[in-house]
């Protein structure tokens, strides 16, 4: 007869090792692989669109330089006009406040009482608003009309 030791080391000999699944592990790998290709597309995806917006708002500022230029020369905004603008960057295309920006690199500039806007086309239907005031203040907007005339009414702080 076997005492109680030799029936447990057999017991032990004979069980084989539990096969343990490492389905779990492959399982979150898989995800976060895949999660990270659709993060990466969505990036390079987006990428022209944040260069057309950076490339707007440049526009924008070198127009504004000029602006403010003319305006520390006369002391107004009201002799900022296109032809002044045009004469004072060479890197742009100025247009009147009526006619609309198509382009990153053409701007639609418009002059009120005491104030000075300009518009530029980022992409078809988004354009960029920049309006100064003699009174020293900036306001910005965003909207689809891309004339000059529409970004005198713009009143944000910031883009």
């Amino acid at each position: 007869m076997r005492d109680e030791d030799e029936i447990i080391r057999t017991d032990e000999e004979e069980s084989e090792p539990a096969h343990r699944s490492n389905r779990g592990f492959w399982l979150v790998t898989g995800a976060l692989l895949i999660a990270c290709v659709v993060v990466f597309v969505a990036i390079l995806a987006n990428r022209p669109l944040g260069d057309s917006i950076a490339h707007a708002e440049s526009t924008l500022r070198d127009a504004q330089a000029a602006a403010t230029t003319l305006h520390d020369r006369n002391g107004s905004f009201a002799d900022a006009g296109v032809a002044a603008i045009a004469a004072a960057d060479t890197t742009n295309t100025y247009l009147p406040g009526d006619v609309a920006s198509t382009g990153l690199d053409e701007v639609s500039v418009a002059t009120g009482s005491g104030e000075w806007a300009a518009t530029v086309q980022a992409r078809p239907g988004a354009c960029f608003y920049l309006r100064l005031t003699d009174a020293g203040e900036t306001f910005y907007g965003v909207g689809t009309d891309c004339t000059g005339r529409t970004a005198l009414a713009a009143s944000d702080p910031r883009w």
